[in-house]
């Protein structure tokens, strides 16, 4: 059986949408911008979006836990083996959004267990939607599966986070960029037959991420850590829902193509 129904899935699509929309109208006002305790930005709207979306989702599903990226305590560990839990992102790319450009989404992901399973990732400025039912991943409603098969050459892409040049050299004969939201950079892998992307490299929490990775996998992408290791969900939530370290989303079919083109330093 399905952990979320079809209708289920047509809610979550349609709050998340809503989000988007609640979201790109503060966007065009007078933000009220403000710095976190680690001086990453967060705005009125990143607030307001993740309070529509946890009233809204908690009303539909009352037994699953909730992790979020605004003022939750990460020391606690919500996740168990028999759980649902639903990790919202009310903007991701809050310092973009800040900014008055269009790169940034708001992302959900629903996990069963410690298992990743469906993911909705919407960039209202982008008119990008990207989902998954468990089995499938879409994009505005297409089916999406990636490339393996995808040539390295002058315009093919890889997208990482920005820090990443503080470890690691990049070497690659193609396009090396950085937008500003990690689950929609994440998120375009799975759409690389249009977009010509082979790898998004990035680290940050969970919530960063738990929207875009199900997208991913469902699509026949990858994701493993940048030293090859398997992703244990279970270790993230354990270590405060921080990835341990730099998460490759790739689209070749075998890791070893695509590591080579990151040198430690």
């Amino acid at each position: 059986m399905p952990v979320l129904t079809g209708s289920d899935i047509t809610i979550v699509k349609e709050l998340v949408r809503d989000a988007g929309s609640l979201a790109h109208e503060h966007q065009k006002m007078n933000l009220d911008v403000r710095r976190k305790a680690d001086t990453t930005i967060v705005t009125e709207a990143d607030y307001l979006v993740q309070e529509m979306l946890l009233k809204n989702l908690k009303s539909r599903f009352p037994r699953a836990n909730y992790v979020y990226e605004e003022d939750f305590d990460r020391s606690i560990s919500l996740f168990t083996e028999d759980s649902l839990s639903i990790v919202i992102d009310p903007i991701d790319g809050s310092a973009m959004f800040s900014m008055h450009l269009p790169i940034w989404c708001v992302s959900v992901g629903v996990f069963e267990g410690f298992r990743p399973v469906y993911g909705f990732v919407y960039s209202p400025a982008s008119d990008l939607f990207f989902h998954c039912d468990g089995t499938h991943s879409y994009l505005n409603d297409v089916p999406l599966a990636v490339d393996h098969d995808l040539r390295v050459e002058s315009e093919t892409n890889i997208f990482y986070a920005s820090e990443i040049h503080k470890s690691y050299r990049v070497c690659f004969p193609g396009k090396v960029r950085n937008l500003g939201s990690t689950a929609l950079q994440a998120s375009l892998v799975a759409d690389n037959r249009r977009n010509r992307t082979i790898a998004f490299v990035g680290r940050s929490f969970l919530w960063d991420w738990a929207g875009a990775i199900p997208v991913i996998l469902c699509a026949g992408g990858s994701v493993r850590y940048i030293n090859g290791a398997e992703v244990d969900y279970r270790d993230i939530v354990l270590n405060r829902y921080c990835l341990p370290d730099f998460l490759v989303a790739y689209s070749s079919r075998k890791f070893e193509e695509t590591i080579p083109f990151f040198v430690k330093l």
